[in-house]
Parts: structure tokens; C-alpha cells; sequence
């Protein structure tokens, strides 16, 4: 009998499409994970003089699904590479400083993103190995009271099975919600109660005609885009009037962590240059504190040349 709990994920960049790599492995502590392979089946068209349907083949191999995880200073590193694409890593005192931005150009050919390889191991015989998957999207979650969460969906690519490695992982802890400090155009927003960041890729598995039923490209089917859900306690309309003017102002979102080095603590800093509300609609739903639901997009900031910097410090040398 299988249990979650002795399952694994193990996480590596590949240094080209089609060939797995199961080297220099991040092995991150799931809280749950959906990656499956599917087959369409492939059903012939023709009557055959009978009311039952004509044979069926085997059709696309799609690989696919959403890994999720409590944001570890570490392992977060690794989703904001495979999602945003390009980052560089300076040494400061004795941790790194990691910043990630979204690709200005495609990975490669074939592949709109970093491809990488996942073991899956889920307490059951070998373990699955997927291998050309590309980050499509990172959810990036936090709610008083919780952990942040970060989820990011892949897309791919192709599977087999092999040993399972033994997992190793590294110290630290994830960010908590007591840690986070919101601003909007430099003033601080004390009243968020949740709040969501999400960058997709908009990324889509291309099927050709070249002897093969798996996907030979993953490539974009849309723009980058980057959007900001949440909720808060309204105080007055100073937000609401943002949205009603249509304004673009910067929206931060920092996590301070706890020290990973002499006089260095773990953070996380997500930047918006430019935040458009598209939906910012206060009800009263009750005799209690009025909460409001908000939309919004970070759109590309021409000045900054990007819509989302994403800054990590920790004491991984790089990603």
C-alpha cells in the first residue's frame, strides 16, 4: 500500500530538448502534484455496417499537470527559473542574490522555456521520469494565517520509469504569512488578507508529422502575462478611485525570511512597475468589516523593460 507521504519530487534543467537529466536534482517537498501522461484515443471515422463505434488507436501522448509546494527560499529558485526564464546570481557577503526575469525570447527552436526533467516518486514500484516539460505557469499564493504557497503548472513532454533516487533536502524553512509587506505607487497597504500573483507563459505541446506520438515542440500561444488577485479590508476609496481612473502604479510585494547567513535573511521580492486594476467591485456581504475583491494585470513597464522582477536571497550559489 502506497503512501503520499513516502512519495518524492526531484526537479533538474535539461541542456537541450530530448534528453532527461536526473543530475543536480532539487528535490522539493510537495504538498501535492497532478503530472500525468494521457492518451487520446484515435477513433476511426469509417461504418463498418454495426451500431457499435469502429476501432480505436493510439493517439497523442500529452504530459501535463501542476506541482505545488510551500515556497522554501531554496526550491522556489528553481520554479521562478522554469516559469519566468532568465536569471542572474551575484554573491553578497556569504548568501546569493538571485533575479528572475520573465524570457524576452524563447528558450530555444523547440522550446519556449527551460526544459526540465521531473522524478516523481509515488511509493510505488519505479519511479515516473518526465522529461522536455517547460514551465507554463507560477501561482504564487499568501493568506493570513498560512504559508506561502507556490504552484507551477508544466507542460510537456515525455515519460518513462527508472530507480528511484534517494531524496535530499536542504535547510530552511518556507515564508509565512507574518513576514509580508505590501505596497502600491511606494505607499504601504496594511489591510490585505490574501493575495495572488500569477505568470503564465500561455504555453501549448505542437504536434508534427515526424514518427512519433509525443509533442516535438512547446512553444507560446499567447503574450506573457502576469495577474494580481486578492482580497482586503477597505478603509476608504483611495484604491477604488485607482481603478476607476485606470492609473498604472507600481505594486511590491516583499517577504523577509528568517537568517540564512551571517547577517543575511532569506527574501523574496516580487516587482510591478506598472499595476492596472481591471476589477475592484465593494458589497456588503454581512453585518462585519467590509472586505473588497480585486483584479488586476502588471503590464510591461517600457522604462524598467519588464512587467514582473522577481529577487531572491538565499545561500544557493545559482539556478
Amino acid at each position: 500500500m502506497a503512501y503520499g507521504m513516502s512519495g518524492h519530487l526531484g526537479l533538474s534543467f535539461q541542456g537541450s530538448m530530448g534528453t532527461s537529466f536526473s543530475g543536480s536534482m532539487f528535490f522539493v517537498p510537495l504538498v501535492s502534484e497532478s503530472v500525468v501522461e494521457k492518451i487520446h484515443p484515435l477513433v476511426e471515422a469509417g461504418m463498418y455496417g454495426r451500431l457499435a463505434e469502429a476501432p480505436t488507436h493510439e493517439g497523442e501522448h500529452e504530459v501535463g499537470g501542476d506541482i505545488r509546494t510551500e515556497a522554501h527560499p531554496v526550491y522556489l529558485g528553481a520554479f521562478l527559473k522554469a516559469a519566468l526564464g532568465r536569471v542572474s546570481s551575484t554573491l553578497q557577503g556569504s548568501a546569493y542574490l538571485h533575479e528572475f526575469l520573465p524570457a524576452a525570447a524563447d528558450w530555444d527552436d523547440v522550446a519556449a522555456a527551460p526544459p526540465m526533467t521531473l522524478e516523481i516518486h509515488r511509493d510505488v514500484g519505479s519511479a515516473f521520469l518526465y522529461y522536455d516539460m517547460l514551465g507554463g505557469a507560477l501561482t504564487l499564493e499568501i493568506a493570513q494565517g498560512q504559508l506561502l504557497t507556490a504552484e507551477l503548472g508544466v507542460v510537456g513532454g515525455r515519460a518513462q520509469r527508472q530507480a528511484r533516487s534517494t531524496p535530499a533536502f536542504k535547510p530552511g524553512r518556507p515564508f509565512t504569512w507574518d513576514v509580508v509587506s505590501a505596497s502600491y505607487a511606494g505607499q504601504a497597504i496594511s489591510d490585505l488578507r490574501k493575495v495572488s500573483v500569477k505568470f503564465d507563459n500561455q504555453l501549448a505541446a505542437h504536434y508534427t508529422l515526424s514518427g512519433g506520438r509525443f509533442p516535438q515542440r512547446v512553444k507560446r500561444g499567447g503574450p506573457q502575462t502576469v495577474k494580481v488577485d486578492g482580497t482586503l479590508l477597505m478603509r476608504d476609496q483611495a484604491l477604488f478611485q485607482e481603478f476607476m481612473d485606470q492609473t498604472e502604479k507600481s505594486f511590491v510585494l516583499a517577504f523577509q525570511g528568517p537568517a540564512v547567513a551571517s547577517g543575511t535573511n532569506a527574501r523574496l521580492t516580487l516587482e510591478m512597475p506598472c499595476l492596472r486594476f481591471v476589477e475592484f467591485a465593494p458589497k456588503l456581504s454581512g453585518p462585519g468589516l467590509l472586505e473588497v475583491g480585486f483584479s488586476a494585470k502588471a503590464i510591461y513597464d517600457t522604462t524598467s523593460a519588464y512587467a514582473l522582477r522577481a529577487t531572491l536571497v538565499n545561500t544557493q550559489a545559482g539556478y
